[in-house]
């Protein structure tokens, strides 16, 4: 058997434990085809404002040029109860699984199960790890602060080592994938060799020719380094998205928006709209989303030589330690 075959690798028919994440602006349909291609399970990341149609069309991307048609799509909960459609289209969609962030899953399980289709929870505290698990969730995936974007405010380590701890007990036939901060074949022989079923990266995708995105955002994610991103709420808040910026802060790149007001206490929402608007002084500063990984963002090239050099330095690492 592989030293990278997992429970995870079984339960959804990858050949390697790692998992693209469903980044909402940056996952579309040619980045889950292309980690899919490469032996992980690449996922489709649904914004708020997502369309049924946009899901469709990146869906039958990600299922007629990825491998085999397997791939992943995330959703927001917290926005599904006003956006039915964009669960429906998920569904209609027929992936391997469907990621529910964000909010209790509960509502929204039993439907996709009925389906067919496999559901992971991502989760950033131990009380969303109990809410899941009730759920009946088949997967739970550990994001700690060290992820890009929206995202908890407990380290990867700390956290994943009580969510290890507390399945092996409450849950042992519940895979766990690890999300935040890994980006290269040590961090995925870490959370391997911790007990771990798979690394969910997304950060070591940003500047990969499949990603959503401009250039120039893909060299913004080259040139940055793990110490120039902040954990703040303001673009939400910026942007008028209803997000629970207290429980779910956004790990971002700095600019010069974010110098100057993720630190500002009595900034008010009017403030940071009109700084970002049309002919704002921060109208034009780039938005990059990024976690603390970024650092290790050397280059931009396909997702599948990224992919593959994170398995082969994993299976290398992994096998000089005697991991069976």
């Amino acid at each position: 058997m592989s030293v990278l075959s997992t429970r995870l690798t079984r339960m959804w028919g990858c050949d390697l434990p790692v998992i693209g994440a469903p980044m909402a602006g940056r996952a579309g349909g040619e980045l889950a085809a292309a980690v899919s291609a490469a032996g992980g399970l690449g996922m489709i990341g649904v914004g708020a404002a997502t369309s049924p149609e946009w899901i469709r069309e990146n869906a039958e991307t990600a299922g007629t040029a990825g491998g085999g048609g397997n791939f992943g799509i995330g959703l927001m909960v917290w926005n599904l109860a006003e956006h039915p459609e964009q669960f429906e289209a998920a569904l209609a969609a027929d992936p391997t699984v469907l990621s529910l962030a964000f909010g209790d899953p509960s509502p929204w399980v039993p439907e996709a199960h009925r389906a067919g289709i496999s559901v992971v929870a991502p989760v950033n505290t131990m009380p969303q790890v109990r809410e899941a698990l009730a759920a009946d969730v088949d997967v739970l995936c550990v994001q700690g602060t060290d992820a890009g974007g929206h995202t908890g405010r407990v380290g990867t380590m700390p956290l994943m080592q009580q969510v290890l701890d507390y399945v092996a007990v409450q849950a042992p036939g519940v895979p766990v994938a690890v999300a935040g901060g890994i980006a290269t074949g040590r961090g995925l022989a870490a959370v391997l060799a911790a007990g771990a079923d798979a690394a969910w990266i997304g950060t070591a995708l940003l500047a990969s020719s499949e990603s959503l995105g401009s250039g120039e955002l893909k060299d913004a994610a080259v040139a940055a380094r793990g110490r120039d991103t902040a954990l703040t709420g303001i673009y939400d808040r910026a942007e008028q998205v209803a997000w629970d910026t207290a429980t779910w802060p956004t790990r971002t790149v700095r600019n010069g928006f974010v110098d100057r007001y993720a630190g500002d206490p009595d900034v008010t929402d009017g403030e940071l709209v009109a700084a970002r608007a049309p002919g704002g002084p921060y109208a034009d500063d780039l938005k990059l989303h990024a976690g603390q990984a970024v650092g290790m963002v050397l280059r931009r090239e396909p997702a599948a030589e990224t992919v593959q050099r994170i398995a082969a330095d994993a299976t290398r690492l992994l096998s000089r330690y005697g991991r069976a």
